[in-house]
């Protein structure tokens, strides 16, 4: 059983949370069933419960034994709906918790006004009698506007901040107690309780009620509808409960109303316990695009995955002048980055982040990921219409005129822009794509000067991007550091795994950049000169390790890539889920979690393993797109 206990300070290890949601925001409920990170009514919204990032001040909503005990939790079958089993001397009960997910299956008649905000916790018993104990304390406006409550005897409480409120629903006794809602009741085996918040906004509070029953119906209905989502899965190769478990996990940072995907579901947790690298990942980034496309796709979820292609198209309003490398859920540009200097930081990490400064960089490699989606999308049989087309078109044009520039790069360096390799071969993969598109579809177009343009960049990228001492790709083309985001270019059809400059560049990543299967995106040291501009070190990412295992089932290694790939699987937290980074010294998690790029590359080295070995073919797909290493 893994264990994962709260510190002196009482934060839990990352890898201790789980996730429930409902399509447009997500909670993380520790393994001790506390709810420590809610933001309502969005996920991009301010935090109701952010015990995560200050454990004094942050708030959350724990139901647990009153006694010693120990747990284990799981998910509900292939669900989102997770369940957290606690064991005492006096006997078994369990806390269920979900959130009514919006548009996953059917309606029950409850209105989206009431079910948008709404967290569900059933509390059963198995065995014996179990003495539990129920604390919330809300801490809305990440813990600024400070909770007053309204009880409401036989019926629950009011929990009351400035502009919202959360309606508690539960029939057992409650009290305020040093500024927390409390109470304690015993489980039987065989009882069923249940207690019900639900958020809103507005300064005069609306108490509503819910119907005998509605509770089990809500339960019976999340069951089925996500039931009947992953049945839509078509993968069953090797590792399947993995690649489930992913897209599950994908989905729940699916914003349902626009079809965004956001990053990860939290702010500011660490790169570096204590350091500043600490940032805001609740937003949507058009490089995901293609990498969705490719992996949701091809496992059988093409609605989502074109949705969020749709979404990126439908935020330039049909003029690339105007795109952006990430957005807000709802489109919105301007996401700029403010510092919660009251909040401690999670373990001490600051400072506290909300919004993204990086919104405003430039980032040549968008262009090449809009190209790169849609090329992917018309392979898995989508439309290219006129007007798209023409905004394609664009796009490309836009490469022929800017592709020189300097930029921040795919990991957005807050140090000085320059001549980035990755961006520089995402360039030529934007003018690549966009000359198969046009004469997949017979379109009109400067195939000449494109094609032209395309082979100039090419050549300056190993004129330029490849270090004449090593014979590797370089991170830009000032100097010979090494960067991980290298191994990607196989996957994007730029070069073939097994070319020498490749071969070269993988195994020197192997040998400086990586330690037991992870890999670091580039050299960082406890510094003030490090290549990003920051400061302190930072974990090794889970999306560049699964690139290392692409390579090398490239290059026809299968058996060192299942080795790799197993130790790499069994990283997962017991719920099957990452984070951004991990430690290479001690195996924690790091970073914004659950994290959508980890788990799209997951999915997408599993798919290329199995494939691989000739045990599965991607759905619709009638050559390799992107997410497949050329060999």
């Amino acid at each position: 059983m893994t264990v994962y206990a709260r510190d002196a300070d009482g934060y839990l290890p990352i890898a201790g949370y789980g996730a429930i949601g409902n399509g447009r925001t997500v909670a993380l409920v520790g393994s001790d069933a506390s709810i420590d990170w809610l933001c309502c009514p969005r996920i991009d919204s301010a935090s109701v419960f952010g015990r995560l990032l200050d454990a004094q001040r942050g708030g959350y909503w724990q139901i647990a034994p009153s006694t010693a005990w120990s747990a284990r939790r799981f998910y509900v079958h292939d669900s989102n709906v997770l369940t957290t089993r606690f064991e005492t001397v006096d006997g078994v009960a369990e806390v269920i918790d979900f959130m009514p997910s919006l548009g996953y299956g059917g309606s029950l008649g409850v209105v989206d006004r009431i079910t948008a905000g709404m967290v569900v916790r059933i509390v059963r018993g198995i065995e014996g009698v179990v003495q539990m104990r129920q604390q919330l304390r809300a801490a809305f406006d990440f813990g600024r506007d400070p909770a007053t409550f309204e009880l409401v005897p036989g019926r629950g409480a009011l929990v009351r901040g400035a502009r919202e409120y959360l309606a508690v629903l539960w029939d057992a006794p409650l009290r305020e107690e040093d500024d927390c809602l409390c109470g304690e009741f015993e489980v039987a085996a065989g009882d069923s309780l249940h207690v019900v918040a639900m958020h809103n906004v507005g300064a005069a509070p609306v108490w509503l009620d819910l119907a005998p029953g509605t509770v089990d119906q809500l339960l019976e209905e999340e069951l089925r509808g996500w039931r009947s989502w992953i049945e839509r899965c078509v993968y069953d190769g090797p590792y399947d409960r993995y690649v489930r478990r992913s897209a599950l996990a994908l989905k729940l940072l699916d914003y349902l109303p626009t079809g965004a995907m956001v990053a990860a579901a939290t702010t500011s947790l660490p790169e570096h316990i204590g350091g500043e690298r600490n940032w805001d990942y609740r937003y949507a980034w058009i490089r995901d695009t293609s990498y969705a496309l490719y992996s949701l796709t091809s496992i059988g979820y093409r609605e989502e995955a074109e949705g969020f292609f749709q979404w990126v198209v439908s935020n330039t309003n049909m003029d690339p002048t105007t795109l952006q490398i990430m957005y807000g859920v709802d489109g919105r540009r301007e996401l700029t980055e403010h510092r919660l200097e009251h909040l401690s930081g999670y373990r001490g990490s600051r400072p506290v982040r909300i919004g993204n400064a990086a919104y405003k960089q430039r980032q040549l490699d968008v262009w090449g990921e809009v190209l790169d989606a849609a090329h992917c999308y018309r392979r898995f049989g989508g439309v290219i219409s006129e007007a798209l087309w023409r905004f394609l078109a664009a796009v490309a044009e836009q490469v022929i005129e800017h592709w020189r520039d300097p930029d921040s790069g795919i990991w957005e360096v807050r140090s000085a822009p320059r001549r980035m390799t990755y961006s520089n071969v995402m360039s030529w993969v934007a003018l690549d794509r966009a000359v198969k598109l046009a004469e997949s579809d017979s379109r009109d177009a400067p195939l000449a000067r494109w094609e032209e343009t395309r082979d100039t960049i090419r050549a300056e990228i190993y004129e330029y991007g490849v270090s004449k001492e090593s014979g590797a790709f370089t991170l830009d083309f000032d100097g010979g550091e090494l960067d991980a985001s290298a191994l990607s270019f196989p996957l994007r059809r730029f070069i073939s795994a097994n070319d020498p400059i490749m071969v070269a560049t993988a195994e020197q990543i192997e040998r400086t950049l990586t330690v037991d299967g992870l890999v670091a995106r580039y050299r960082v040291v406890d510094a003030d000169d490090n290549v990003d501009g920051l400061r302190g070190r930072e974990g090794h990412f889970v999306l560049t390790s699964f690139w290392a295992i692409d390579n090398l089932i490239a290059r026809g290694m299968l058996d060192a890539a299942e080795e790799r790939l197993e130790r790499l699987l069994a990283r997962t937290n017991d719920l099957g889920l990452y984070a951004e980074q991990i430690d290479p010294d001690d195996g924690r998690f790091l970073g914004n979690f659950p994290q959508a790029f980890s788990h799209l590359g997951l999915i997408n080295t599993v798919l290329n393993f199995a494939r691989a070995r000739g045990d599965f073919t991607p759905l619709g797909a009638d050559d390799q797109p992107t997410g497949v290493a050329e060999g």
